[in-house]
């Protein structure tokens, strides 16, 4: 059984049609032990591509099928991710909102799936699962 978290850039690669991409979500769906889950910053970050309020609530259901997660990370682990990029000489290389995700993902133990490297880094300086799938070229469609 695996839980995945996925990030943005897995959900905005769908929006679009990304082949790839839709390709390895229904392989999750099918699969019976495998699961979808949330969490705050993750949400909030998929959200904040609504451009009306109407779009802003069909971005919360679309999303809002995942389980929420049992546990959070402190900020003294939050921020011990920071650090350990910044001390690797990653300084800038994951953003604020991935750094929460994957801190998320690490305190409950489940799988980022994400379309960009940014989960790469974060996994050289920590224990963080992830999966990276490729997204379809543009004259593969």
């Amino acid at each position: 059984m695996t839980d995945y978290l996925g990030d943005n850039s897995v959900w905005a690669r769908l929006a679009t049609g990304d082949d790839r991409i839709t390709a390895r979500l229904r392989r999750i769906e099918r699969a019976s032990a495998d699961l979808f889950v949330t969490c705050p910053p993750q949400v909030l970050e998929f959200c904040h591509g609504a451009r009306t309020p109407d779009g802003h609530a069909r971005h919360r259901e679309r999303i809002s099928p995942g389980f929420p997660f049992e546990r959070e990370p402190d900020e003294m682990f939050v921020g011990g991710l920071q650090a350990a990029l910044w001390n690797s000489g990653l300084t800038r290389s994951a953003g604020a909102i991935d750094i929460l995700i994957a801190a998320y993902a690490i305190v409950n133990e489940v799988t980022v799936l994400t379309a960009d490297h940014d989960f790469d880094h974060i996994a050289r300086v920590s224990v963080l699962k992830h999966e990276y799938v490729a997204p379809a070229r543009d004259e593969d469609r």
